[in-house]
């Protein structure tokens, strides 16, 4: 069973999306579990401090690395864990990466940013990969985990109703990394506009050619 950690500023924002989809159909199936722990609970001094502002000045505000370091220390306990966090400075998230992080013999957490960032003590210290999903920037860093999340709960052997299906996903090896070809569905004709007739011909072989002619190359 796969276990996915978050830790957030905003644990509803995640505990909305864990209970529909793909993340729903994993938990009924038993082959993943989820936790969220608020960062809040975890902040510092009579305030309940979770961030800062940076040193050397600068715009915004930074999450302070005590209470990262508690709410981690509550969340993994003895478990060996891998650490992630979604940041503009981490790699592009990739097919692959899914793929790999689906099959880790271990509990993942997902670190969800806020603000100008995480303070870097704490990215050294205990962050084991960064992901970037793209060159662009969003208010915090739950959609971008449960984005990563998703993509590699389909890889989780069961989760989907046929494997197949992951097999088959755009930069899959079942189409060879390629992207996925058009797809039609009924009517065989929409405003005057009518299915190929490949799709239409019943003849397989047919079929899986124009499939590839139209297959593209990742940009």
């Amino acid at each position: 069973m796969t276990k996915l950690s978050f830790i957030s500023l905003h644990p509803d924002f995640i505990n909305s999306y864990l209970t529909i989809g793909i993340f729903n159909r994993a938990s009924e199936q038993q082959l993943a579990f989820y936790e969220t722990l608020s960062l809040r609970d975890y902040g510092v001094g009579n305030h309940g401090s979770v961030d800062s502002r940076p040193y050397g000045g600068g715009d915004g505000m930074v999450l302070r690395p005590e209470p990262l370091t508690e709410a981690l220390k509550a969340c993994v306990g003895d478990r060996e864990s891998h650490i992630i966090y979604t940041s503009p400075a981490g790699k592009k998230f990739e097919h692959k990466d899914a793929v790999r992080l689906s099959k880790l013999p271990k509990d993942i957490v997902f670190i969800c940013g806020r603000f100008a960032g995480v303070d870097q003590r704490f990215l050294d210290q205990h962050v084991d990969e960064q992901f970037s999903l793209g060159s662009f920037v969003v208010s915090g860093g739950e959609l971008p985990c449960l984005l990563i999340a998703d993509a590699l709960l389909r890889q989780v052997p069961g989760v989907l109703g046929n494997q197949v299906s992951a097999e088959q996903d755009s930069f899959a090896d079942g189409l060879e990394g390629m992207i996925e070809f058009p797809l039609y569905s009924r009517p065989e004709v929409f405003e005057g506009i009518k299915v190929p007739d490949e799709l239409l011909s019943g003849n397989h072989e047919q079929i899986k050619k124009w499939r590839k002619l139209f297959m593209k190359k990742p940009e």
